[in-house]
């Protein structure tokens, strides 16, 4: 080999690896860009924030749905609103609305009606708010929004409450009339539910204010665990190889639009027998128990499940990841899921999941392993083709008196988080 060739050699080899390295900073510096991954900075590891999380993502339907406008506040709402589908300019609003209103993860969304009230209460619009995530077991939840505040007119609003500003660590927090320590005290002569941190019940919850992030909770330590974080003082979710990995996989396909997590106690709960088949009668009990058996392959126990609803330019899915430490228990898992959908029956609708699935636009699901800096992710894709704009504005419900039969967006997330929460999901059981 003659020295300029070598030296060709050497400079190709140099040129390749320093490529590499920026494909893999630019995948980094993406990754960091998801608002899901931003907001979970914000959230201290440890055990009360490691339970159910759930998150929604208002403005990712724009991108998911290209011709689909959020509102630029609650006035134009009620214009679009007050409009009643007369007008054509309204369509891209109608259009982000009929998406958006059949998601379940959104806290506020239960007090949608009093948004008016919003701005002299809380100091924000219900449309300056573009993310949220709620997480944590009440009295130690706690409420996080992302989006485009005015902090001097929060500031005010927070003020003429009673509110007071301390700085703790350099975090700017609030505190309410009788201090940070008394966010659990209910006051319902106070009631107010146009306030989404504590307003329900006529709490004042402590407050984070920090640029475009507001966190609020009514557990004191919970609230001086968030100070810690924002202060770098202690890690985050976000800093947690399992939760990053989840993140990359759930967005891997599609826009985000919205996930919820299980960890800690309630992911355990996953390795106990259904309640379901626990207080069926003896003989039942028994009859379930040996189909469920036959043919059974114990699935690999994973440290965190994870489900998303995700939709790209031709496909819509929900998403079901389980992560792993070990690629071996990441690949069995994956080998057997398919088995377990194909034969899954719901002990609540007493149907074949295939069945549940094909009703809506599932034809077949797609496991793979997605590997992420030593994590193995068992992504489940429960894909359909994505519901057209045209068929997603002609949409009505049958309360709205709609005959249009489609299936509406974020139908199987639903699916997927409604069967979690009734403990319908034998298949991914891990006894």
């Amino acid at each position: 080999m003659s020295k300029n060739y070598r030296l060709h050699f050497m400079s190709l080899i140099v040129i390749v690896l320093a490529l590499v390295s920026l494909s893999a900073v630019a995948a980094q510096d993406k990754l960091d860009d998801q608002p899901l991954l931003q907001m979970l900075a914000n959230v201290p590891d440890n055990a009360s924030s490691r339970t159910e999380i759930n998150f929604n993502d208002r403005k990712a339907v724009e991108l998911a749905y290209p011709n689909a406008k959020m509102p630029a506040n609650w006035a134009e709402f009620q214009s679009f609103n007050a409009d009643k589908g007369k007008s054509d300019s309204f369509k891209p609003i109608n259009l982000w609305w009929k998406v958006w209103k059949n998601q379940q993860s959104s806290l506020m969304g239960r007090y949608m009606g009093l948004s008016d009230e919003m701005p002299n209460v809380v100091g924000f619009d219900f449309f300056n708010v573009e993310q949220e995530l709620n997480y944590g077991m009440p009295p130690q939840q706690t409420l996080q929004l992302k989006g485009q505040f005015d902090l001097a007119k929060v500031r005010l609003a927070l003020t003429s409450q009673g509110f007071t500003k301390q700085d703790q660590s350099g975090v700017e927090v609030w505190c309410g009339p009788d201090g940070c320590d008394s966010g659990t005290k209910q006051n319902l002569k106070d009631r107010n539910p146009a306030n989404p941190f504590g307003g329900d019940l006529g709490r004042k919850w402590p407050m984070i204010l920090q640029e475009n992030d507001l966190i609020g909770t009514p557990d004191l330590t919970i609230m001086q665990n968030h100070v810690a974080v924002k202060a770098g003082n202690t890690p985050s979710l976000a800093d947690a190889p399992e939760y990053r990995a989840a993140v990359e996989a759930l967005t891997q396909n599609g826009v985000l639009m919205q996930a919820n997590f299980w960890d800690g106690e309630i992911l355990a709960s996953m390795s106990n027998l259904d309640p379901i088949i626990m207080t069926a009668p003896a003989e039942q009990r028994k009859a379930i128990l040996s189909d469920i058996l036959k043919d059974y392959e114990t699935l690999p126990v994973y440290k965190l499940l994870a489900f998303g609803d995700i939709a790209n330019d031709t496909k819509a899915a929900g998403e079901v990841a389980l992560v792993y430490n070990a690629e071996e228990d990441a690949k069995k898992a994956a080998e057997i899921i398919p088995k377990r959908i194909a034969t899954f029956k719901s002990l609540v609708s007493q149907r074949p999941l295939t069945q549940i699935l094909e009703d809506r636009g599932v034809t077949a699901p797609d496991v793979q392993v997605v590997e992420s800096k030593g994590q193995y992710v068992v992504l489940v894709s429960l894909t359909s083709t994505k519901t057209s704009d045209e068929d997603i504005l002609a949409y009505t419900t049958a309360e709205e008196g709609g005959s249009v039969t489609i299936n509406p967006p974020g139908l199987v997330y639903r699916y997927l988080v409604s069967s979690a929460l009734q403990r319908d999901l034998g298949w991914l059981g891990t006894i």
